[in-house]
């Protein structure tokens, strides 16, 4: 807690506000972390690991891919990520709207290489 809110920058160690620890260990204040969510941020502004459970919102991720079929030049392709949540890396295949961990389900990932 000897740092800065990642949000509005106040030193986290002189606030009055109420501070609240992320899943992925960074601190935040509640309020801060309140504005986050009602513009639908759930990363950590730091690390970028979900800082909710995203399991349901994974699941409908599943079904748009499901239901928007890549065109033929682009169904083979693979690509390499690295996920945010777990920090692994996988050869995935290439959607446009989002690829998926191997390892954890989660879409929180970044295209390493293509």
């Amino acid at each position: 807690m000897h740092h800065d809110c990642p949000i509005c920058f106040e030193f986290l160690f002189e606030s009055r506000d109420d501070i609240t620890a992320l899943p992925c260990g960074h601190t935040i204040h509640k309020k801060c972390l309140e504005q986050m969510r009602e513009h639908c941020q759930y990363a950590c502004p730091i690390c970028s690991r979900s800082v909710c459970d995203m399991s349901k919102v994974w699941e409908k991720i599943d079904l748009e891919i499901a239901a928007t079929p890549m065109p033929e030049p682009y169904r083979k392709k693979m690509v390499w990520i690295l996920c945010n949540d777990c920090g692994k890396t996988s050869q995935v295949q290439f959607h446009v709207l989002a690829q998926k961990c191997l390892n954890c389900i989660s879409y929180n990932t970044r295209q390493t290489r293509g």
